[in-house]
């Protein structure tokens, strides 16, 4: 026996019996919240946990293949990114770069700007690279400095352009600001001697805009043909020249934030470094023997770093030099490709220092210095690679090198002048190096990118979850309702019969008694050996007994479950005006539009005992001689409407009884309203109008 039957009796074991579903979805959501509780808990652990080690494990892994492979994703680039060259700081010199003169932002899209690059022949190009300058004036600026926000390359045979190929344009919209990383503009088997870059939209700060490059480079098989042009060969739009810092011709130097292209082997040695000296102006000379005659097309100083001065970048660079080539080793009639002896070069760091050399064929490279570097109370030449360019290749590469003196240790030698490092890294070319640097920007990219996807996976599975628990809630509750409203119309079909069973009870036995004391007080008063005033009693036992069945039909009809809808009570009505209107002649009218509209008990209740009142008092105050009865309404509400041909009243006048006063309160408390119309000699119209009852009521009626 459950615990509401020992408080409860019978009722209570019944109620409690009646609710199995209810007491079921209890004892689910008992144990499936803590349950659903957990998942999010353990989740929420498990991604607080993953953000302080990324490799482990957790609930998010489990349920997600996408979190298992971002998982794998990240991990392989952790373990690429050691394997690709990176931009070393501060390569930036004291030559930064070019820079338009600034503009308004009013003139910003109205003005475009250009850099042109003449070749001197026409070459084949295997890419342009842009490559942005590092000066910051203000928090909004730096790297990406005056980087275009849209730009085109162009490469043509005539400085018109007339015959131009576009190697690359983003006219269209936005480029994002690179930062410190190159731009690589790829052009496959192209050809030309013009190349320029067009500036459509400028960089913008402060409500100034303007072009800044740090340096534009064009690749061929590996050389960089645009280092080192002469100045007539490079025209722009306009220059804000500033000495050193900004000027058209940094635009070739080879001075930027890229340095030396390198990998990531790192350097056993340091390079070449002479004897000190104790004044700067004594001559150190060092030079490369190629082995043969052979035609030089450049050649690159690369500057040394020197591991116990590691703040000297660009460590021991001469300050006035020049650059010859012979054919004889004693140089007795060399060519200076490069004199730099007029004034002090300044300190490139570890910026390859680019000479080109027209064609001439030497076997011997010669860098002589006129003017040294402070080394700290002394003064050295030091360099960490010396290259030569002929047919596309360095084949200075491993070539003995010889100086006029030299700094023999295990770090510094003479044979580490061509061993193919720099002072930190293996040297790389510039193709490599640039595709390596952009596999290196998506790899960095993809990697802080990853944690917002993980974070966005994790809200995913435990979105799943949740859903995956609302599904299974829901589930359950669309079970236990319908059970529950399966037990309800159970309930209803048992009261229905209760009623029914009533009803039939009422109508059997407390009617039939009722007929039997109707019939006997009758053939009492109707018995003459009776006293007048005994039979005037048994007369009003007859009536009231008359008018106790009459009542006690309405109840029977209106507890019957199969009296729901305004037909029934239409019906109804019918058969009580024809009943109270026997002696009057008269017309009931039904609209069947409304018919099936289904009513609760209490409203067919009080619409009856109006209309009963009003029969009532027609019969006995109007002597009518025809009556018409209208039942319907619209969408909106229910109407009756009782007409008379009698003697009518005067509204206005107060009426005595409770019969006017009983049917105006029946309708209010329907929410309507009782219209009565009348006038002395005019007749009666007697209208009730009420809104129509909620169709729900119907499953709430009372017993």
């Amino acid at each position: 026996m459950t615990p509401g039957c020992f408080t409860s009796g019978k009722a209570g074991c019944a109620a409690v019996a009646g609710r199995p579903a209810a007491a079921s979805l209890l004892l689910f959501l008992a144990v499936l919240l803590p349950l659903a509780g957990c998942a999010p808990r353990t989740a929420s652990r498990e991604a607080e946990r993953e953000e302080t080690d990324p490799h482990s494990g957790g609930l998010t892994e489990i349920l997600s293949p996408e979190m298992r492979q971002l998982d794998a994703e990240e991990r392989n680039l952790q373990q690429e990114l050691p394997t690709l060259p990176t931009i070393f700081p501060e390569q930036q010199t004291e030559r930064i770069g070019y820079s338009g003169k600034p503009l308004s932002q009013r003139r910003m899209a109205q003005d475009s700007r250009f850099i042109r690059f003449d070749l001197g022949s026409k070459q084949t190009v295997d890419r342009v690279v842009l490559v942005p300058a590092d000066f910051a004036i203000d928090q909004d600026s730096g790297a990406g400095y005056g980087f275009p926000v849209r730009w085109r390359v162009e490469i043509a045979d005539e400085a018109s352009f007339e015959d131009a190929v576009v190697l690359a344009d983003h006219t269209a919209e936005d480029f994002p600001n690179p930062g410190l990383w190159p731009v690589s503009v790829k052009a496959p088997e192209v050809s030309g001697r013009y190349v320029r870059l067009t500036a459509m939209k400028l960089f913008s700060r402060g409500g100034r805009s303007l072009l800044a490059l740090g340096e534009m480079m064009v690749l061929q098989d590996g050389r960089n043909l645009a280092a080192s042009l002469p100045p007539e060969a490079i025209r722009v739009s306009d220059s804000d020249e500033v000495p050193r810092s900004w000027s058209q011709w940094n635009l070739v130097d080879g001075q930027s934030v890229l340095g030396t292209p390198s990998g990531v082997i790192p350097a056993r040695t340091e390079g070449f470094q002479s004897d000190p000296e104790r004044s700067p102006d004594v001559v150190k000379w060092v030079q490369v023997d190629l082995g043969s005659e052979l035609p030089v097309e450049e050649v690159r100083l690369l500057p040394a770093r020197a591991g116990a001065y590691p703040l000297r970048r660009g460590f021991g660079f001469p300050l006035r030099y020049r650059v010859e080539v012979s054919v004889d080793p004693d140089f007795k009639s060399p060519v200076t490709v490069s004199d730099r002896m007029q004034e002090d070069f300044p300190n490139p760091r570890e910026n390859p220092v680019v000479v080109r050399v027209p064609g001439t064929a030497a076997r011997y490279v010669r860098l002589t210095a006129a003017r040294l570097t402070e080394r700290f109370d002394d003064y050295v030449l030091a360099m960490a690679e010396l290259q030569v360019i002929s047919g596309g290749r360095n084949v200075a590469l491993g070539a003995p090198v010889s100086a006029l003196d030299s700094r023999e240790s295990g770090i510094w030698s003479t044979r580490f002048l061509t061993d193919g490092f720099t002072s930190q890294r293996d040297i790389a070319e510039w193709p490599d190096f640039l595709d390596r640097l952009e596999r290196r920007r998506l790899a960095e990219a993809r990697l802080a990118e990853i944690p917002l996807l993980r974070q966005g996976v994790t809200r995913d599975v435990l979105r799943r979850i949740s859903w995956c628990a609302t599904l299974v809630a829901g589930g359950l509750i669309l079970v236990t309702l319908v059970a529950l409203r399966r037990n309800q119309l159970g309930r209803r079909q048992e009261l229905q019969a209760l009623r029914q069973r009533i009803a039939r009870d009422v109508h059997d036995e407390i009617g039939s008694g009722l007929g039997t004391i109707a019939l006997l007080s009758q053939m009492a008063g109707a018995n003459e050996a009776h006293s007048t005033q005994v039979r005037q009693d048994f007369s009003e036992i007859h009536t009231l007994s008359r008018e106790i069945t009459e009542s006690l039909r309405d109840i029977v009809w209106l507890i019957r479950p199969e009296t729901r809808t305004m037909g029934d009570l239409a019906q109804r009505l019918r058969e009580t005006a024809a009943a109270m209107l026997a002696a009057v002649p008269h017309e009931f009218e039904a609209d069947p539009s409304v018919s099936r509209r289904e009513l609760p008990l209490e409203f067919k209740r009080q619409v009856l005992l109006v209309f009963k009142e009003a029969l009532h008092n027609l019969m006995r105050h109007a002597k009518a001689t025809e009556a018409q009865v209208r039942v319907g309404g619209d969408p909106g509400k229910f109407s009756l409407e009782l007409r008379d041909n009698g003697r009518g009243f005067d509204a206005g006048r107060p009426v005595s009884g409770a019969g006017m006063t009983g049917m105006r309160q029946r309708a209010s408390t329907l929410g309507g309203v009782l219209v009565v119309e009348t006038s002395p000699g005019m007749g009666t119209r007697l209208r009730l109008e009420v809104p129509w009852p909620k169709r729900r009521s119907t499953a709430k009626q009372p017993f």
